[in-house]
């Protein structure tokens, strides 16, 4: 992965995120386990306090029914109903009235109010009678009994209902015992705890029976009326007064009465807390070290070498390329530069030494061009002086061969003309050829002219194949004897094609191609055309374009 960045930079930053992200991907794991953890140590704790209540009650209430249990079987044996009432009902805190009943005996009454009379409990116990009854596992008889929350004499008490079915050997009895709720004070006390804990005991219909944390007649902290689900342990509701709580509810004494306790969330939420600090505190670490990473990066070493960049650059366009040197550079930064210094020192200890040396070769080649030239004047003169002595064809042999190296010389003389080589201007170089035709080969009552305009040029090298193919036709013309105007016309035609082509001002039969003429042809890689006007007796095209700029092109390196 690192390969595929090209840069220093990048290549050290993707290492850098390659430590990072398994760091941050470890640490975001421990994190989640650590928060479900706890979530899950504080959902325990709250389901362990509401079963502790649930526990105690039900070892309060399995102790009320083995007291109502002996207290019957006393009553039924003929033990005084009052000494029983008081040990079971006035001894004790909040324990208000006991009615017994025994199959074809006397009924046993002990009340320590007067609103709890023996019509009132009767009635009660009757009532009780009729409802479900369980027979609880902690007592090992066939008594039945039952829990439950009514209001009597004007107020809601706890009643507690036992019978059991007679037999032979032993009469049936009932029992009902009535309880004030603040009798579970005691029970409900589990010492000091949260100031937002609230634990109740509430019938199936949503009444609280006893509260602690909150007064009975509080029931803002309970959720709206119609959502309590019994049949669930731990519910997240919306409160009456309007708080997001938790709820757990466990039965306490079957069928009708539960325990409903209820936590504010901010346990979860410090829990909550705790997990982002423990996520984000080490990711906003391992950001803070990639900014400062990646700063140091930047300032020790990115800076640095993009000023080596710099002057490698600045030297192409500006023949300076020398990195400073500093005092804050690090060591092998600093070895760095100075071999990249001795480098470019070196470069252009070299390069003065090439264009020296390419300064005399280009000396050297001017030098040749011009001797060149010289030379072909002087041929030229030699052939010129040489032919006085003959006459007939042997003169005409040597005006043609004065010619043809006047075509040499011209050619290089119009590629000298600046001081170095450069194009030759196609116009001005077939005008002196055909003007130097004119002279030499053309007979008495004979004439060559040039017609027609162009601004292309030809380097040297075609420009002279291009005289002699002028020269080689024209002296084919010419040789014929007839008094006529040679015309050589050219012009500028399309796609950067030059055309030349030859005419008479009589009627001429062209002459046949020699081998020399189409040798020149093929070299100026030329081609016959119809494109140029009033060439009867032959014409040609060839491409120019591109061969002046490349000589262009040439002269300015």
């Amino acid at each position: 992965m690192v390969l595929a960045f090209d840069t220093v930079q990048a290549k050290l930053l993707t290492f850098f995120l390659l430590v990072a992200i398994p760091v941050g991907a470890i640490t975001s794991i421990i994190a989640v386990v650590t928060y479900r953890d706890d979530v899950k140590t504080i959902e325990n704790a709250q389901a362990q306090t509401v079963g502790n209540f649930v526990v105690r009650m039900g070892i309060w209430y399995v102790g009320v029914l083995r007291g109502l249990m002996i207290s019957a079987a006393e009553v039924t044996a003929g033990a005084s109903c009052e000494a029983v009432g008081k040990a079971n009902v006035g001894q004790l805190d909040g324990y208000q009235a006991l009615l017994i009943q025994g199959d074809g005996g006397p009924t046993c009454l002990f009340s320590g109010l007067s609103g709890l009379d023996q019509a009132t409990l009767a009635a009660e116990l009757a009532a009780q009678a009729a409802k479900p009854v369980i027979q609880s596992r902690a007592v090992l008889s066939s008594v039945t009994s039952r829990y439950d929350s009514v209001v009597l004499a004007g107020e809601r008490r706890l009643v507690v209902y036992a019978r059991r079915e007679g037999k032979p050997d032993a009469p049936g009895w009932q029992v009902l015992l009535v309880v004030a709720p603040q009798a579970l004070d005691r029970v409900f006390n589990l010492g000091e705890g949260d100031r937002d804990f609230v634990a109740a005991l509430i019938t199936v219909h949503e009444d609280i029976v006893f509260a602690r944390g909150r007064p009975v007649g509080d029931n803002g902290w309970l959720p709206g009326k119609g959502t309590f689900p019994v049949t669930r342990q731990r519910w997240v509701a919306v409160s009456g007064s309007g708080q997001t709580r938790i709820y757990y509810v466990m039965p306490a004494v079957p069928p009708d009465l539960y325990i409903v306790a209820s936590f504010r969330d901010i346990h979860l939420r410090a829990a909550r807390s705790q997990f982002l600090f423990l996520l984000l505190a080490p990711l906003a670490a391992l950001l803070l070290l990639l900014v400062v990473f990646a700063r140091v990066m930047k300032r020790h070493l990115v800076q640095w070498l993009k000023g080596i960049e710099a002057a490698s650059r600045a030297r192409r366009h500006s023949g300076w390329g020398r990195v400073p040197l500093s005092a804050q550079m690090p060591s092998d930064i600093r070895n760095v530069v100075v071999a990249f210094n001795d480098m470019v020192e070196e470069q252009e200890a070299r390069e003065n030494r090439l264009q020296m040396a390419l300064a005399a070769n280009h000396a050297l080649t001017r030098e040749l061009h011009h001797r060149v030239k010289n030379n072909l004047q002087v041929v030229q003169s030699y052939i010129g002086l040489s032919k006085n002595a003959y006459a007939g064809d042997a003169r005409m042999a040597l005006s043609e061969a004065e010619c043809r190296v006047h075509v040499l010389s011209a050619a290089y003389r119009g590629a000298l003309s600046e001081g170095e080589m450069h194009p030759v201007a196609i116009e001005p170089f077939l005008r002196d050829v055909t003007s130097v035709i004119g002279r030499l080969l053309c007979r008495p009552g004979q004439s060559m002219i040039l017609r027609g305009r162009t601004d292309m040029a030809l380097p040297v090298d075609r420009a002279i194949p291009l005289g002699l193919l002028v020269v080689d036709h024209a002296s084919a013309i010419l040789h014929a004897g007839l008094a006529l105007v040679l015309t050589l016309d050219i012009g500028d035609l399309d796609g950067g094609r030059f055309g030349l082509g030859f005419s008479a001002d009589r009627p001429v039969e062209p002459p046949q191609p020699s081998r020399i003429l189409q040798g020149l042809v093929q070299q100026l890689d030329a081609a016959e055309t119809e494109d140029v006007a009033a060439s009867d007796l032959g014409a040609w095209e060839l491409a120019v374009t591109g061969d002046g700029e490349k000589q262009e092109e040439g002269r300015g390196r």
